[in-house]
């Protein structure tokens, strides 16, 4: 934005100097004066932005440092792997393709959906088998 700025004050500056303009006429000595301001003010436009970039470099570095130095205080954060902790992952076999991906718990125990295999797009069931085991309420599977 701030080259533009400057780009555009050159170019009337330019226009200017083509016309044949006469900055010792009364116009002209207001006219000149707004350029000189225009270009005065192009340029702390840009001075000002550059300023702005260095900052959000700076700005950017330290934040790094910061979740550096949070890793190492803390160790390594399992949630950043868009998993949340505790969540269940099934490994699920593509019956077409042979491909191997992993679903969750919610998805996998969704039987209002097909699952669709990332690998060929082929769209397959799941039948789940019974373990024997108890739910947590102690009531036996039937």
């Amino acid at each position: 934005m701030a080259m533009d700025l400057n780009a555009k004050a050159a170019y009337i500056r330019g226009l200017m100097t083509g016309m044949e303009f006469d900055p010792a006429s009364k116009n002209g000595k207001v006219i000149a004066a707004m350029m000189d301001l225009l270009e005065e003010m192009a340029a702390t436009v840009t001075e000002h932005d550059n300023a702005l970039d260095q900052a959000y470099d700076e700005l950017e570095t330290l934040d790094q440092d910061l979740d550096d130095l949070v890793a190492d205080l803390y160790g390594a954060d399992d949630e950043e792997d868009g998993e949340e902790e505790g969540e269940d992952l099934y490994e699920v076999t593509c019956p077409n393709c042979g491909a191997v991906s992993t679903v969750d718990e919610d998805t996998l125990l969704d039987q209002s959906q097909e699952l669709v295999c990332p690998n060929c797009g082929a769209a397959f069931d799941i039948e789940l088998e019974s373990t024997g085991e108890t739910p947590e309420d102690g009531e036996p599977q039937e």
